[in-house]
């Protein structure tokens, strides 16, 4: 992304809603420079204060970006890093320097957001903090860092220890001890228990059309609804009761990275309703004395659907044992009978 075009996008943004912007000053007096007395240049690209609380905005493309930019506002209250991606390892990185992280989608979302609340007159807080916003990775997760990195992890308290996350979720309703006990009808002695996030897309689709056959006109109506896997394609269940946040229950969890992008859901869907909706109709007509019964097929076309398709989630508890593994649906204390990623094996 542009850089400086998103920088001038925060700045209108942040002035908007009061803040005060300042933009990094040379020389090593600067207020930026003293967060890090070090000769290089500042990492720091904005820094934003409101209702005496200061934030420290990096905009970066790589994981070196991220490096300097946490020795220079080490210690710092708030940090955020803005970045296209972030990877696995950088979101690690964060957490251990407590900085919060934003990628492409993040920023587009506040963006959008924050447009919108301003055309509607209602109050977004752009910076608003939900934990961290690198939240897709748990602090127990042991991601090999790069040759040379520092890496200091803070004691966790245990008040730290339930996240809220800000995400599109079904409810948590079977703690640890249920899935357990589930999981040893399987696989015996647990080892190892974590919350997995799994994504889906949630759609619903209407079918309304008209198709001629000679001289009559056949209504063509049917309305479905369902999810499909966001890492395999398996279809399941409409995914009915939904949150925009949820507080993970343990330490370890993972929200996992859809790798099935909308486009192709949304033609999934589409091909299923066509075919769902496909019917072959008997016509009969007379010619003369002789009945004539002609059979055709009749099938909506691409602009009679209507479909609405949304990424959830679904919590999952990931149970290890000795030699084997399996999920327990987290909202309804199911075991999964079919793969629910490539990873997992089921039982």
């Amino acid at each position: 992304m542009n850089k400086q075009v998103v920088l001038d996008i925060l700045i209108n943004i942040l002035k908007s809603q009061e803040y005060s912007v300042k933009l990094p000053a040379a020389g090593r007096d600067s207020p930026m420079n003293l967060l890090n007395p070090s000769p290089a240049d500042s990492m720091v690209d904005l820094m934003v204060e409101k209702d005496g609380s200061t934030t420290y905005i990096q905009c970066g493309e790589t994981e070196d970006d991220l490096q300097r930019f946490g020795s220079t506002v080490r210690g710092s209250t708030d940090a955020l890093f803005i970045s296209d991606e972030i990877t696995e390892w950088t979101g690690v990185f964060a957490d251990q320097h407590r900085i919060r992280t934003w990628d492409r989608d993040e920023l587009e979302t506040r963006i959008g957001k924050a447009i919108l609340a301003e055309a509607e007159s209602t109050y977004y807080d752009f910076l608003g903090s939900t934990s961290h916003s690198h939240d897709r990775y748990s602090r127990n997760n042991k991601i090999p860092m790069p040759e040379g990195m520092e890496t200091n992890t803070p004691t966790v308290n245990d008040a730290d220890s339930r996240d809220q996350l800000q995400l599109r979720c079904a409810p948590i309703t079977v703690d640890e001890k249920r899935a357990i006990s589930t999981a040893k009808g399987f696989i015996g002695n647990i080892r190892n228990i974590a919350i997995e996030f799994v994504p889906f897309w949630n759609y619903k689709y209407d079918v309304d059309g008209y198709q001629q056959h000679k001289t009559k006109m056949v209504h063509i109506s049917a309305q479905n609804q369902g999810a499909i896997n966001a890492l395999n394609n398996q279809k399941y269940e409409y995914i009915k009761e939904i949150h925009d946040q949820i507080l993970v229950p343990c330490e370890n969890y993972l929200i996992k990275s859809s790798v099935v992008p909308k486009e192709e859901v949304e033609k999934l869907i589409l091909d299923d309703a066509i075919t769902s909706n496909t019917k072959t109709m008997s016509f009969t007509s007379k010619s003369g004395d002789a009945i004539i019964t002609e059979h055709t097929t009749i099938k909506p076309r691409p602009g009679d659907i209507t479909l609405e398709a949304e990424l959830v989630y679904l919590p999952f508890w990931a149970v290890d044992g000795a030699s084997s593994s399996i999920k327990i649906n987290a909202c309804d204390g199911s075991a999964a009978t079919e793969p629910i990623d490539d990873d997992i094996e089921f039982l």
